[in-house]
């Protein structure tokens, strides 16, 4: 019987430490894809420094591809197609675009390790008939220039999302078939965890990324320096308990306890959470996944959000500056002269929309 294919997409900390753990178990061809830093990546190999893998020099997956359609080509099709890139959808290549050449009706299940709420409705939307996972990744590793270090054993978190057009206990059987594929022979090494449902791990993942994450990018400062600026009793808490609200209306009862963990997890680190360093470097964050579909949710639910609401309005305008920088999108001044600016959003959106 033949090994089940694999296909990482994604290539940073989180996507090689995956497909590390996928090889080195040996019950799985895996495909990697790595696309800026190919050459490297497919002639040199990744040195890894990992706290529970150990230390390896020259290591390669079963196979690199430069991009998706030439793992297909090279490789597929696939059983499994893993994603961990950063979901963006409101930036140039939404998840289920990236995925679509690997994509075969009811063949490959998708496992989206990544952070937010509402990440799988564009893939089911997309891929109506292939079962879908959530995958909670629990790990502090970073990958620069195809040297991976990673200080925290790899703890992974999977769960089925729930597809109306298949039955949960298919999408469940492909959990547990991922999980045996994944799981290393020793839990010292990495650890996977089954969860009947991916909302409860998913909610408390937020409260720290709905409001740590955003607050940081808005102010430009790590996380003790907005502690300093007495940021836990002016912002912090107040956000968490909203987050917790918000939680709380969808069924997901978390302890007051969870936003004095997250409030203190990095006391003494200076840490600069993702989505400020992303915004540093200028890149597009996840802004919409971690806060805009929570907020949206709020909505839905009449749950107020006074603090969070404040954050994603500043942090659209800062998305939004960034998008002009590298690109995405283009602002002619001209376009908005004489209009109304109560109606410059939906200007502004009729004009991107043309020039798609």
């Amino acid at each position: 019987m033949s090994k089940p294919s694999v296909l990482v997409v994604g290539s940073g900390g989180v996507g090689t430490i995956a497909a590390l753990s996928l090889t080195l178990n040996e019950k799985c061809n895996v495909t990697l894809v790595v696309r800026s830093a190919f050459d490297k990546a497919s002639t040199e190999g990744f040195t890894i420094n990992s706290v529970t893998y150990g230390n390896l020099q020259n290591w390669k997956p079963t196979h690199v591809s430069k991009s998706v359609e030439s793992a297909v080509a090279e490789n597929g099709p696939f059983d499994y197609i893993v994603v961990t890139t950063k979901n963006i959808p409101d930036g140039p290549s939404p998840c289920e675009q990236i995925i679509r050449p690997a994509v075969v009706d009811g063949v490959n299940t998708v496992v989206l390790i990544q952070n937010g709420i509402g990440i799988e409705e564009p893939i089911i939307k997309a891929y109506p008939k292939n079962p879908v996972i959530s995958g909670i990744s629990l790990i502090g590793s970073t990958n620069i220039n195809c040297t991976v270090e990673n200080s925290h054993k790899d703890t992974l978190k999977l769960g089925p999302f729930h597809n109306p057009n298949i039955s949960d206990e298919l999408t469940m059987e492909k959990v547990r078939e991922f999980a045996s594929l994944y799981q290393n022979a020793s839990k010292d090494v990495n650890e996977v965890i089954i969860e009947d449902s991916a909302l409860r791990s998913r909610w408390e993942k937020l409260v720290y990324n709905m409001v740590l994450n955003t607050t940081c990018t808005v102010a430009g400062l790590d996380v003790n320096r907005c502690q300093i600026g007495e940021a836990n009793e002016n912002i912090f808490r107040p956000a968490m308990n909203e987050v917790l609200a918000i939680a709380k209306s969808e069924g997901v009862d978390l302890p007051d306890s969870t936003s004095d963990y997250f409030i203190h997890i990095g006391d003494g680190l200076f840490y600069s959470p993702s989505m400020l360093v992303d915004s540093r470097k200028k890149q597009l964050f996840e802004l919409e996944v971690i806060l805009g579909n929570p907020l949206r949710t709020a909505s839905k639910n009449g749950v107020s959000t006074p603090v969070l609401s404040t954050l994603y309005g500043l942090l659209k305008m800062i998305q939004l500056r960034i998008k002009e920088e590298i690109g995405v999108v283009q602002i002619n001044e001209a376009d908005y002269k004489g209009v109304n600016s109560d109606d410059y959003p939906k200007t502004f959106q009729d004009l991107q929309s043309k020039k798609t």
